[in-house]
């Protein structure tokens, strides 16, 4: 059954291009499902994905823009699918990497603790709650979905209440470490958004601060003296920190805090996770292969060609971990998403000029492209937001595969009790 399925959507295909009406491109239908069935075992459609990924350690699941509700319903899925049947242990999102950290060690279930913790557009979305839901059902099992989070800006209600006094508490344990009761007190304000006016000569304190804790606990784990999985999330956090206060001091680029996730990502893959199969959920800004832009959230209709390219986490992984990686692209040909900025409708609309138009004419299904295949149609593919766009070859080099969807509906957000 699942060989005549993908025979006959590729048939289609082929038929409709001799027709002239198509490209010849391999474009494989995947099954609409309904909210209710998001995480449901069947799994037929997914084979030739799950072939396209094979032995791969790292899946990297991208989205256009955080605000796509069936994008949101299709990544549950995959997720699903990438736990079940490829052996994935580790779903690492776009959140804190302490409070997300923290949340998974808690005993309080997973859907209550998301809304104030996890990213709100993925917390509190409609779409996203049967994943909530299935990750706290496994959650004890022989076979969890460890959650984690790589972002490095930690504004998620556990850290506010919780980072500080938990640094505090393990700087107690280090020898030779004296807790500085100023620098903890600054950390807070960071957390709190009221850390951006400190005077410049207190800056350069904080940042001599951070940098000899660093040296400590590098020491500490080079002596292996104590826990080393904790000396490391330790490391990364106060790392992070550091990131977000040159950030916010403007002494660094917004973008270039995608250089503390890679760190986060880098360490969670090869030291806290190691070994074991990870998926990385996160939007396309970040998840890329070729790199961000230099204020690409601020100016996403920019042209490709026109911006400047900065690394971006993706890019700034070692090598090791990138061949290791398989990239999943999603976009859409027409429907809304909503705007994670000011929570507005925003329309999209391809001509028939774009391939998510002509790719998914055939279907009333998304469908998977592989990216491998060496035919280059023309025509182009819709990039950042929805407001620039990629050639083939563009999209070649920035993702292994593409999920393309004939339509895209908003996410809803519901009110979570936490």
């Amino acid at each position: 059954m699942t060989f005549a399925y993908y025979t006959l959507g590729l048939f289609l295909y082929l038929l409709s291009s001799l027709e002239g009406h198509a490209v010849t491109v391999e474009a494989y239908p995947l099954h609409s499902m309904s909210l209710s069935q998001t995480m449901s075992d069947e799994f037929d459609d997914l084979a030739m994905l799950g072939a396209a990924i094979g032995d791969k350690r790292i899946v990297f699941l991208d989205e256009l823009t955080h605000g796509e509700g069936n994008v949101f319903a299709l990544k549950s899925r995959i997720v699903s699918y990438l736990h079940q049947k490829k052996g994935f242990e580790v779903l690492v999102l776009e959140s804190g990497l302490f409070d997300v950290a923290q949340l998974w060690a808690s005993d309080k279930a997973i859907p209550t603790q998301a809304a104030g913790n996890i990213f709100y557009m993925y917390a509190r979305s409609t779409e996203l709650q049967p994943l909530w839901q299935y990750i706290n059902k496994h959650r004890h099992s022989k076979t969890p979905l460890i959650l984690a989070g790589f972002d490095n800006r930690h504004s998620g209600e556990i850290s506010l209440r919780d980072l500080v006094p938990a640094m505090r508490q393990f700087l107690a344990t280090l020898p030779a470490v004296v807790s500085n009761e100023q620098y903890l007190h600054q950390l807070q304000q960071l957390l709190q958004g009221q850390l951006s006016t400190l005077p410049a000569h207190q800056q350069k304190q904080f940042l001599h601060t951070s940098q000899a804790l660093e040296q400590h606990l590098v020491a500490a784990l080079h002596r292996a003296s104590h826990d080393v999985e904790t000396l490391g999330f330790w490391l990364r956090v106060n790392a992070s920190l550091r990131q977000m206060a040159l950030v916010a001091w403007q002494q660094l680029r917004f973008d270039q805090h995608d250089l503390a996730m890679a760190a986060n990502l880098d360490w969670l893959v090869n030291q806290q996770y190691a070994g074991r199969k990870i998926i990385v959920w996160g939007h396309y800004i970040h998840l890329n292969r070729h790199g961000g832009f230099i204020d690409a959230l601020y100016r996403p209709e920019q042209g490709v060609t026109a911006r400047v390219v900065a690394d971006n986490m993706t890019s700034a992984l070692p090598a090791k971990v990138r061949a290791e990686s398989y990239i999943l692209h999603f976009s859409g040909a027409q429907g809304r998403y909503l705007d994670f900025r000011d929570l507005q409708q925003v329309a999209v609309h391809s001509d028939e000029t774009m391939l998510e138009r002509r790719l998914t004419a055939q279907f009333a299904t998304p469908v998977f492209v592989p990216l491998s295949q060496s035919f280059e149609p023309t025509g182009r593919l819709w990039g950042h937001e929805y407001k620039s766009t990629l050639t083939w070859a563009q999209a070649q080099q920035r993702f292994d595969g593409m999920i393309l969807l004939p339509q895209i509906t908003p996410t809803q957000l519901s009110e979570v009790a936490h």
